[in-house]
């Protein structure tokens, strides 16, 4: 048995010896503690590296720039492949989506950096560069016509993501932040059914571009090879999804990450097993979020067609939000089918007898009664509806988390899907929380689901950094004079500060951002209380200043630009009073309105007294907010009444900042709080413990993992119960419903503010006790076991679900199934069916009886998971 002992890329006497025995088949690993091993496995499908893994993130806060970390998912993409490379010694790589600022041709944007400007061989790349220098080029337009058109060397143009321009303060020069790109060494075309014309194929030209060495200092993506995967329909997209973070999209935009898919199956299993690319060939993919779970199905049409390059991959596709919302849903089978589908299905639609009724169906729609008879409606249902029947929830909606848990039901040695907490996973299989997936209820508890628990890793907080900012940068809160107030603080355990010291004096760069080194809680607390003196009294001034100095102190110009902005303001703290700390994306999932409303409820608790309520103030961030969202007008109800409560004076006792927040404020606050409706893992508390600061939750997903009486608070009892819990029944409204679950809320959440104030004044060394046990809790990817059922979120990836410790003998390495079925006939559904159809709730239904009956036509109507069974009977029967 030969085993090659290297990471990464290899050397070249590497690359030839394994040039030499490719066609050698290799066994299995031997991992010990201190060792881990490369692993090249021959077998039909080629040479599968276990220690190699391709991560595909639509965001990845590693590049630096803005649009790449909306919310929790781009700390995930960047943290949990570098903590594979540094502690796992893993050959983790980030496949992102193009995206690019008003690139609205769809062909690649280049930047023009002449060496009159940009000397060649320049030290240290700028980190912006004027908005005038960049060009978006028509689709197959080369770097090389684009140095022509310019009249430039080719090395003075390069291939770039870039972010949208913010003008320079001094000159009012608009200015971008950058993703300098490698010219691509990778292209080819992938082919689909046709989303415009039926039995025809889509042919979708892409490109694999690795990100440059030569990036600026805030890209921490350009010393690993990490890559952007192009297609047009993505390039025209102006960040990392080509859909907003709330969800909201039309549904081609499901289409265009499918492609994006089907170019990534192609490209890292077919494409990348060269010198060139360091014989990168992963056993293993990470396909994250609702973008990547087509993912599973593109890998089972390759190796149900006979590729065997697809043959023995381990595929796992993590669900981060199962919220109705981000599911991705639509009542069009034929949009589906391009979703899905492989050009082989566009050839067999073209000769099914029925195809001109079909291609009738899609170009006006199959529940047009208008244009269709509904006969023509009943034939065209009977042929899509078996093809698709693995992607159909509960609603009876075509659904895009359903392809990632239908991929792994069909393949499970291959696939697997799950979310990132132990506790989430129970919630969204239970009919005790029916909307933690709603409508995918029965389809997650059908099957074997792989959940981890997410880490954070510390460092990337940046709270022993001076220099560090706060918030986006070229804002108040980021100039030199204000940020000099913030007292870093880094604390280490005693046994480990002589450790620490060591590799601190062996990197300058670590000593600089790692200051105020203690061991002792009551200095981080001490530090702690320092920085909410400054940061209270910073945002004060700027408050008695007005609305454009509060604006500009959290944000740049191009920022307040686009709608972000400050309601309110509190007042500098003094000794005994408290700030509580609540932030993350603006969307219903994260229930603000549960913490404004708690407040609101604790403030007129008569059995507390004002002095004492007024010790407590509360800060929220989230934004820019749809301003028709219930829960921003929730949010503005809120603040109103609490501004004029008892005659106003809790007026400066509450501010919302509405836009991005810096979540470094976990080190200038003395509580957080996070009041989701329901949360998959929570970033955000383990930012709070990492800064020692104890926080409150309400009991969902990873925070009951995570949480106890030793660190935090949680509320009594889950968010979205079944309406039963609240005296309703899914006959209530969704208004009404969410009205009695948020509402049961508030007291418990008005009961955390109580034990926070009653802690903090009455029981100081419970409250030093508890900061101690966060900020000492492990929960990097490497290291937070205690969490992780005794293994760490890292190990829990490579062991329990790569299984890159076990025998290749352990591994499926057949060919796999298709998740899609099979195109269907019109034919007689059974009488019996007709009548447990209509004993069901109300709903409509496609379906018919051959030879001249009348038919029932009508869309799918969401209906409850204890109807499934009759919707199962008629599947059987078409």
């Amino acid at each position: 048995m030969r085993v090659n002992s290297i990471v990464g890329y290899y050397s070249g006497n590497q690359a030839a010896k394994l040039k030499a025995e490719k066609s050698n088949p290799v066994s299995h690993t031997q991992n010990t503690q201190n060792t881990q091993k490369i692993v090249m496995l021959t077998f039909t499908g080629g040479i599968k590296n276990l220690n190699q893994v391709a991560s595909i993130t639509p965001e990845n806060k590693g590049l630096g720039l803005s649009e790449a970390f909306a919310g929790g998912e781009g700390v995930v993409g960047e943290e949990l492949p570098a903590s594979l490379i540094k502690h796992e010694k893993v050959d983790a790589r980030s496949f992102m989506p193009f995206w690019e600022h008003n690139n609205p041709k769809g062909g690649y944007k280049f930047v023009l950096m002449p060496e009159s400007e940009y000397p060649a061989g320049m030290s240290v790349t700028p980190d912006v560069i004027p908005e005038k220098n960049f060009y978006s080029a028509n689709i197959g337009e080369t770097l090389s016509d684009v140095a022509k058109k310019f009249n430039l060397k080719e090395s003075e143009v390069h291939h770039v993501i870039q972010s949208k321009p913010i003008p320079n303060k001094e000159t009012g020069v608009l200015e971008s932040k950058y993703c300098l790109l490698d010219p691509p060494k990778i292209t080819g075309t992938v082919s689909r059914p046709s989303s415009h014309m039926l039995g025809e194929v889509d042919t979708i030209p892409y490109a694999i571009l690795q990100i440059s060495k030569q990036n600026p200092k805030y890209n921490k993506l350009k010393e690993h090879p990490n890559y952007f995967y192009y297609t047009p329909d993505l390039a025209r997209a102006s960040k990392p999804y080509a859909y907003d973070c709330w969800g909201n999209v039309p549904f081609e935009a499901e289409i265009s990450n499918s492609d994006g898919m089907r170019v990534l199956t192609q490209a890292i299993h077919k494409q990348m097993n060269t010198e060139e690319f360091g014989f990168f060939n992963p056993a293993n993919v990470i396909a994250h979020d609702r973008i990547a779970h087509t993912y599973g199905n593109h890998v089972a049409n390759m190796s149900a067609a006979g590729d065997t390059d697809a043959n023995g991959l381990k595929v796992h596709i993590i669900a981060h939000n199962t919220g109705r919302n981000y599911q991705g849903l639509t009542s069009d089978p034929f949009k589906m089918i391009s979703v899905v589908g492989d050009a082989a299905d566009a050839e067999t639609m073209k000769s099914l007898p029925d195809f001109d009724i079909l291609a009738k169906a899609q170009k006006f729609g199959i529940q047009n009664a208008e244009a269709l008879t509904p006969r023509e409606q009943q034939i065209a249902w009977s042929v899509v509806s078996p093809y698709l029947r693995n992607f159909r929830d509960g609603a009876g909606t075509y659904n895009i988390l359903k392809v990632g848990i239908s991929s792994a039901g069909v393949n499970p040695e291959n696939i697997s899907t799950g979310t990132v907490s132990y506790q989430f996973d129970k919630e969204m299989k239970s009919q005790e929380t029916p909307d933690a997936a709603k409508f995918l209820t029965d389809d997650y508890a059908a099957i074997e689901t792989k959940s981890v628990l997410n880490g954070a890793t510390p460092a990337n907080l940046s709270l022993g950094n001076p220099d560090a900012n706060f918030g986006r940068g070229d804002n108040g809160l980021s100039l030199p004079e204000v940020k000099k107030g913030y007292t870093p603080f880094t604390y280490v355990k005693p046994d480990e500060l002589k450790d620490f010291m060591a590799e601190l004096e062996k990197s300058p760069e670590k000593k600089a951002v790692n200051q105020n080194i203690t061991t002792d809680i009551k200095d981080v607390v001490a530090a702690k209380e320092k920085n909410a003196k400054w940061l209270s009294g910073v945002i004060e001034e700027a408050g008695k200043k007005g609305q454009d100095a509060l604006n500009k102190l959290f944000f740049n110009e191009t920022q307040i630009k686009d709608g972000h902005n400050v309601w309110g303001y509190i007042s500098q703290v003094k000794d005994g009073d408290i700030i509580v700390f609540g932030y993350g994306r603006p969307d219903e999932q994260k229930g603000y309105n549960m913490t404004t409303g708690g407040f609101l409820e604790f403030l007129k608790d008569k059995n507390i007294p004002k002095e004492v309520k007024q010790r407590v103030k509360l800060i929220t961030g989230a934004g820019p907010w749809d301003k028709g969202a219930a829960d921003y007008q929730a949010l503005k109800r809120d603040a109103e009444e609490i501004w004029n409560l008892d005659g106003g004076i809790y007026r400066h006792n509450y501010m919302n900042i509405e836009g991005f927040t810096p979540n470094r404020f976990v080190g200038c606050v003395h509580y957080c709080l996070f009041t989701s409706r329901r949360e998959m893992c929570g970033i955000t508390p383990l930012e709070s413990k990492i800064a020692g600061t104890p926080y409150g939750t309400t009991a969902t997903g990873g925070p009951v993992d995570y949480t106890n009486e030793k660190n935090g608070f949680l509320t009594k009892e889950v968010v979205e119960g079944r309406p039963e819990r609240y005296g309703l029944t899914y006959a209530n409204s969704e208004k009404e419903i969410d009205e009695a679950r948020c509402n049961r809320q508030k007291p418990q959440v008005a009961e955390i503010f109580r034990k926070f104030i009653d802690q903090y004044t009455n029981n100081k060394d419970e409250y030093l006790a508890m900061s101690k046990k966060n900020i000492e809790e492990l929960v990097d990817w490497h290291n937070n076991n205690e969490y992780n059922h005794g293994k760490s979120a890292n190990m829990r990836y490579m062991e329990d679900i790569f299984e890159y410790d076990k025998p290749i003998t352990s591994r499926n390495m057949g060919p796999l199934q298709r998740v899609t079925g099979k195109f269907g006939e019109y034919r007689e559904c059974a009488e019996e069916i007709l009548g447990t159809v209509a004993k069901t709730r109300p709903m409509k239904l496609i379906y018919g009886i051959i030879g001249g009956v009348a038919v029932l036509t009508g869309g799918y109507l969401l209906y409850r998971n204890n109807h499934k069974s009759a919707e199962r009977k008629l599947d059987k029967a078409v």
